[in-house]
């Protein structure tokens, strides 16, 4: 291992040595390589499972040469504990010539492992594995690597070892990470900023760090801004290519500290209140007809409220609160237990889509009280229940009104429709973006009609007719005329079907069903489409289909294994492991079909309000779920091109999407209603606290 580097990181730590105060807490800083660590360096710290990173930068790779553009971007997520996956796109690259397509350069897209051992012994330092560049056309990062890293006060550390793999078509063959590495980073103390010396194996970077505050406008995330220096790097002609750079990042952390919700709300009358004048308290009628006005006021539709014996039962259907059905549950159980009458022991909350039952809560009136007033929910959980379909016979109930309350006529969503390419030869990113128009109108129970209106509103010179991504250029037009039905079959296949016009033209049907398994929250996925065409150009074929098992390890983690006959005419198996922090989910992916296979990532986030429009003759919502994702396709020596394949083995894809729109993008189970328990407190007080009985 070379001294040099060492020897100088180590004149650079006395010196900071003398400046440095107090240690401040564990920050999150990103690599120039896409992992976290220092300037270039990675460390054995790794992202808390529910953070994403977002990090741009201008640091140039010295063995690559000299070029007008140097960036790089990465993205990265903290997925299970120990464990980070990043994506990162490097571009060093001259622009092309006049009337030529291809450029001059580097240009990669790569993605980044690294595993931290679990700390058996806190008083050791941490040590994790990772590997770069694990797969793809081009070997252009390629180095895997071992790393221990710990902090002492100020200082924290790093000392690790790298092998690379060289660098394929460049001049040079050198590696890009390899060899001996270390540097340390010391913390300013009450400042925000650190300073940073490494040695990463070839040579020496000098640099300053600011790590900011939590920032409430951006949902507590912090930015991170990182200067640097090298020092000692050559090109692959042997000249000195010392450089400045400079990079930002961007952390958010994912989902909601539930103990922050746990804390009394001295907002509710206290349990033993007396009303001011007996002589006119409400009667038991008056407390249900205000109920039943009250979960109208809050925006939730087909309401009816009722009382079987001393139960009071409440059938709602909610399209107002789009990012997670726990917000509507959270409202009428919250409003239920509220006014609910003297002598009534449990409220039931049926949830409606489509006018069709779809799964029910339940819980003890003063258990859910007493909750709501002082937050422990040891109690409520103790004494909440679940099941998929009402047990009662609505004949059974006595309704305050037998005819629901309105729902609205029309609704209308409206998402982004987004293709796109990354990292090709021609372009670091090419796109096609289109607004998708989706008007929706019940019909009778479990009935819909459905259609989505694609509008294209921008795209890169690539996407136009006739150029190289012609064939990911969004096309205008009525895609979708659909009548979908929805039904049980039994009590555990809820299945739901579509028939009519799809795929601007093609006239076909799409079906998608779950399989609730006994004793458990397992369930199988079926989905399938036929058409009397193929359905896009390239060839595709006319029907795809995909059964999947879903093994639900925790309300946030699921697991699952199938096989799919894809739209391009491959079959083969897919995996997939999926994380919910939050209202974000999160999923990691492989499918084969013949001889190709791809692995990726997926984001699926809600584009809507928390609550959004109030029902009236059109109502108007974005979308509950927006996934988008990127993948690259493995490689090996039989086939090592990485080539722009837009429709090959891609996941079967249904308009409609019923479990998102009617089974809480899978999201339901007592399991994940408890989980949400806090959640659903903070929806009662947000939105409904105004219209409880005083």
């Amino acid at each position: 291992m070379k001294t040099k580097g060492f020897q100088e990181i180590g004149c650079v730590l006395v010196v900071l040595l003398l400046f440095t105060g107090v240690a401040q807490g564990q920050q999150t800083g990103v690599s120039a390589l896409g992992v976290t660590g220092g300037l270039v360096i990675p460390s054995a710290f790794v992202l808390e499972p529910g953070t994403l990173v977002f990090s741009a930068g201008n640091y140039r790779e010295p063995r690559f040469g000299s070029s007008s553009r140097n960036r790089n971007y990465s993205f990265g997520v903290g997925l299970v504990p120990y464990v980070e996956v990043f994506g990162r796109f490097g571009d060093y690259t001259n622009p092309p010539p006049a009337g030529s397509l291809l450029g001059s350069g580097v240009r990669d897209l790569s993605a980044n492992i690294k595993v931290q051992a679990p700390p058996f012994w806190p008083e050791l330092p941490n040590v994790a594995v990772g590997f770069n560049d694990v797969s793809g056309g081009a070997a252009f990062f390629k180095s895997r690597y071992v790393v221990a890293s710990d902090q002492i006060g100020p200082l924290r550390w790093s000392l690790g070892y790298a092998s690379g793999t060289p660098i394929t078509n460049t001049a040079g063959q050198g590696t890009v990470f390899k060899g001996g590495f270390g540097g340390a980073e010391f913390l300013l103390a009450g400042t925000g900023a650190s300073a940073l010396a490494e040695y990463d194996g070839q040579r020496t970077h000098l640099g300053l760090r600011y790590y900011s505050p939590k920032l409430a406008s951006l949902g507590n995330a912090h930015l991170v801004g990182t200067l640097q220096r090298s020092f000692g790097a050559r090109n692959p002609a042997g000249q000195k290519a010392d450089a400045s750079s400079f990079a930002v990042s961007l952390v958010v952390p994912l989902g909601k500290d539930e103990s922050k919700l746990e804390a009394p709300i001295n907002a509710l009358p206290a349990l033993d209140a007396k009303p001011v004048n007996a002589a006119v308290a409400p009667t038991a009628q008056d407390r249900l007809d205000s109920l039943q006005r009250a979960l109208v006021a809050v925006g939730l539709e087909r309401v009816r409220v009722g009382t079987l014996a001393n139960n009071v039962v409440v059938e709602y259907e909610n399209q107002r609160y789009g990012q997670n059905e726990a917000d509507a549950v959270g409202i009428v159980l919250g409003l239920a237990a509220e006014h609910a009458p003297v002598g009534v022991q449990r409220v039931y909350a049926i949830t409606l889509k489509a006018g069709l039952p779809m799964f029910e809560m339940s819980v003890d009136v003063p258990a859910y009280r007493l909750f709501l007033r002082d937050g422990n929910a040891a109690n409520a959980r103790a004494n909440m229940s679940f099941d998929r379909l009402p047990e009662y016979r609505q004949a059974d109930v006595k309704w305050v009104s037998e005819l629901p309350s309105r729902r609205s006529p029309v609704r209308i969503e409206i998402k982004p429709d987004f293709n796109y390419t990354v990292a090709t030869e021609v372009g670091a990113f090419d796109y096609s973006l289109a607004a998708n128009v989706q008007g929706i109108v019940p019909v009778w129970q479990g009935a819909e009609i459905y259609t989505s209106l694609i509008q294209r509103l921008t795209n890169t010179d690539n996407v136009d007719p006739g150029r190289v991504f012609q064939g990911i250029r969004q096309q205008n037009g009525l895609k979708v005329a659909a009548l979908q039905q929805s039904f049980w079959v039994g009590d555990s296949v809820q299945a739901n079907v579509g028939v009519g016009r799809y795929n601007y033209g093609a006239f076909g049907v799409q079906a998608e069903s779950t399989v609730y398994l006994p004793d458990t929250s397992d369930v199988v996925r079926l989905r399938g489409s036929r058409f009397n065409r193929a359905v896009i150009e390239g060839g595709n074929t006319k029907s795809a289909f995909s059964g999947a098992y879903r093994w639900v390890q925790s309300p946030t983690t699921w697991f699952e294994a199938g096989y799919q006959a894809y739209s391009d005419g491959t079959r083969g198996p897919a995996l997939s492991m999926t994380r919910w922090f939050g209202d974000v989910g999160v999923q990691v992916f492989y499918r084969k079909g013949g001889d190709r296979q791809f692995a990726g990532l997926e984001l699926s986030i809600p584009l809507t309000p928390r609550q959004g429009d109030a029902p009236s003759t059109v109502q108007f919502s974005g979308t509950q779920r927006f996934e988008k994702g990127i993948r690259t396709r493995l490689t090996d020596s039989n086939s090592a091109a990485n080539v722009v394949d837009s429709n090959a083995v891609r996941d079967i894809q249904i308009d409609y999407n019923s479990e998102v729109r009617q089974l809480n993008s899978g999201r339901v189970g007592y399991a994940y209603f408890a989980s949400q328990i806090y959640r659903m407190r903070e929806a009662f007080f947000l939105y409904a606290r105004q219209h409880t009985a005083q």
